[in-house]
């Protein structure tokens, strides 16, 4: 489809938005609820959730007793009302959370616990992640959440702050991903239509059921967005089309549970790339013009996966097992450069665990191993307008990733809880350069290993039944990904012998309670010291290299709150601080220790009001994000009323966005569900730079946001 035939297309779907806007009016008052015949598989409420048991910390606890600051949401906040466009959407109101969203397929939202990820110019960096017990990040640190099918999650939960002592390569914390339960009855049909701005079609099947003991969900998601940057055409450049199918099965199988999980993604996504400052001033929603009319800048993706995990009882023992591999074919061409990759990968990882109590005193240990692999064919070539030409780097990267963890908790009483956990990691990194051998090209195949011993310890007091107080430590390593090694400034292939893994200690403290069932709340202070710190950097060429800085430290706070005020009025707010600056930072002949780290948010605030019972809601929320660095340099070199020119940069200015959303769930017209939703986004129609794109070449640091946009649509449900 070109972009004529989507221009089309979207044309053709405005009736429809009229349409199912309409019928979502009507449906308010001719439809009566359905909560009685749907099963309650949401096991997350919207209030207080220190009851709530979590899988996160690899051995279940509640999290209004762990050491750690956890984070859970639940299903209906994740989909109630929402596009399933992007992963924004789920993880909005985390605490902790920054979500830098492009609304870029071709790059995808930059997520970050505390400022870890905020480097990555793609994917995510500094986060391990499990989509349904598999991991989506792979032995060199790198993960892709593009294959995250978001229309049909169930549940997310957050370990926020250092996670390597139980998941290795992870400065920053963990996302654990699960999806929605099979329905209860032997068969049950889900369709969803989303249609809105910016030529945005969303449909959505999702079948489900449960047929004896076996479940099963398969989901088929169709994406099509044009976008809202434009060409000097006027024509649209940032179209995504995508295409997402995952197919899940549990069965009970030796006194325990079977799961296994298929998952296929196609994407073609275009990039309309960052603009300089007075480009973006003159008007924010042009393309960079080298993107389209020198680069084609864009991404192509085909990855299948296929995960088994088996949870029970073994030998006396609790039992967790996941096994998983994966191919990832993708072409992306970058300005100046094509990069041509075909991945193979695949790991497993055993995890045993014992418990035991006698009176007040309880113990709880479980342990480890684990094992993946990595393999690159990596070619990338000169760029003909985004056609692969000359062939300047061929090699193959192989990465195996080994690690063996050991977590033990102790309750002295119902009142204090100590939890310790140690894990040791070793990274091979190896790279056969294919390149031919010449006078002015040499063989820089090689390898590098990197090991940690990572430590982790903290404790809970229960001080009243309503408050529980929490401290930890742990210390943290992050390895460069092999894109990360890979890419030389000095053009050779091979791994930079000079980039060092990202070492780093946190410690924290924090207090969480509730107030008569009526308000909910959780603070944490931490201050993190880190080693190596991995900077991104772009040179002439417009290539993204990394280095590392001497030292930095980051200090901040989260607080969380929940409330409910009525039964019918609940609300929900979190405000972040962060304070991120260079200790020791020279680079040649620049000094830029006492800086601030770019790409981060010193304060950023969210909340929301929900309005309504059950069966129909009304939502307004909003989120405040600070001025933020877009260069290690912190350059500020012009302010208004100043002509601009093509090398004028500053901060991004602080900006505020309001949402609107409303519907209704599980409404009964005959035999069907029916649940309709509408919303604007960016109410005031904002002008703001949703995401920075660091230290980027020629001042190319802003990213615009879409101003005012709307959607609606529905999901139509089947059960027998």
């Amino acid at each position: 489809m070109d972009r004529n035939d989507v221009r089309e297309h979207v044309s053709r779907s405005r009736p429809l938005v009229v349409a199912l806007a309409a019928a979502a009016g009507l449906l308010f008052w001719t439809a009566v609820p359905a909560s009685a015949q749907t099963p309650e598989t949401d096991t997350v409420p919207r209030f207080n959730m220190d009851s709530v048991i979590v899988n996160i910390m690899m051995t279940p606890i509640r999290v209004g007793a762990s050491p750690f600051p956890i984070s859970v949401i639940g299903q209906a906040e994740l989909r109630e009302g929402k596009t399933g466009m992007f992963l924004e959407d789920a993880l909005e109101t985390l605490p902790g959370v920054q979500v830098q969203n492009r609304f870029n397929y071709a790059v995808g939202e930059r997520v970050s616990i505390r400022g870890f990820g905020s480097r990555a110019q793609f994917g995510v960096r500094g986060i391990q992640v499990e989509v349904d017990g598999i991991p989506a990040t792979l032995p060199d640190g790198q993960s892709t959440l593009d294959h995250v099918d978001i229309g049909s999650l169930g549940r997310v939960e957050a370990l926020r702050g250092p996670a390597s002592a139980l998941y290795g390569n992870a400065a920053g914390g963990v996302l654990r991903f699960e999806s929605q339960v099979p329905a209860y009855t032997p068969f049950r049909e889900e369709a969803t239509a989303v249609v809105g701005s910016d030529g945005l079609v969303r449909l959505q099947s999702l079948t489900s059921g449960t047929v004896g003991t076996t479940g099963y969900s398969v989901s088929v998601d169709k994406l099509d967005f044009e976008g809202y940057r434009l060409d000097t055409d006027g024509d649209p450049y940032g179209k995504a089309d995508r295409l997402h199918l995952v197919g899940r099965l549990v069965q009970p199988m030796a006194g325990g549970q079977l799961g296994i999980t298929l998952n296929h993604l196609n994407l073609d996504a275009e990039n309309p790339g960052s603009l300089r400052l007075n480009l973006y001033e003159a008007d924010p929603t042009q393309v960079w013009p080298f993107s389209y009319t020198n680069f084609q800048t864009g991404k192509e993706v085909q990855q299948s996966q296929l995960g088994v995990t088996w949870s029970g009882p073994l030998a006396g023992l609790n039992a967790d097992a996941s096994v998983y591999g994966l191919t990832r074919d993708f072409l992306n061409p970058l300005p100046g450069d094509v990069v041509d990759v075909d991945r193979r990968a695949g790991g497993a990882r055993v995890t045993l665990g014992y418990g035991t109590s006698s009176g007040d005193v309880g113990i709880d240990i479980s342990g480890g191993v684990e094992g993946d692999y990595m393999n690159d064919d990596r070619r990338e070539f000169d760029s003909n307008g985004g056609v692969p030409d000359t062939l300047r780097q061929n090699q193959t990267e192989r990465v195996r990733g080994a690690g063996v963890f050991l977590q033990t908790s102790l309750s002295f009483s119902e009142r204090v809880t100590l939890m310790g956990g140690l894990r040791y990691d070793h990274t091979h990194f190896e790279v056969t350069d294919l390149f031919p051998v010449s006078a002015g090209n040499a063989d820089d195949s090689g390898s590098r290993d990197m090991n940690k011993l990572s430590p982790s310890v903290g404790v809970h007091i229960a001080a009243t039944p309503e408050v529980g107080l929490f401290a930890n430590f742990a210390r943290s390593f992050e390895t460069p990904t092999t894109v990360e090694l890979g890419n030389r400034e000095s053009g050779a292939g091979g791994f930079n012998p000079n980039l060092d893994p990202m070492t780093g200690r946190t410690f924290e403290v924090g207090a969480r309670g509730t107030v008569q069932d009526l308000f909910s709340y959780e603070f944490s202070y931490f201050n993190t010291r880190l080693e190596n710190e991995l900077i991104p950097f772009e040179n002439a060429s417009m290539l993204t290299y990394y280095r590392n800085a001497g030292s930095s430290t980051r200090n901040g706070f989260e607080v969380v709150a929940r409330a409910r005020f009525h039964d019918l009025v609940t609300g929900q707010g979190s405000y972040n601080y962060i304070d991120a600056k260079f200790d020791e930072y020279v680079v040649g002949t620049n000094d830029y220790s006492g800086n601030e780290v770019p790409g981060l948010a010193p304060y950023q605030a969210q909340g929301s009001l929900r309005f309504g019972p059950t069966e129909w809601f009304l939502e307004v929320g909003a989120e405040f994000t600070s001025e933020m660095e877009v260069n290690d340099a912190n350059v500020n070199n012009w302010s208004a009323g100043e002509v601009l020119t093509n090398t004028s940069a500053r901060p991004t200015e602080a900006y505020t966005l309001f949402d609107i959303r409303v519907g209704g769930n599980s409404l009964l017209v005959g035999r069907l569900e029916v649940s309709p939703f509408a919303g604007v986004q960016n109410l005031t129609d904002e002008t703001y730079v949703s995401s920075i794109a660091i230290n980027a070449f020629g001042s190319r640091f802003y990213e615009p946001g879409p101003g005012r946009t709307f959607f609606v649509g529905a999901t139509v449900a089947f059960a027998r």
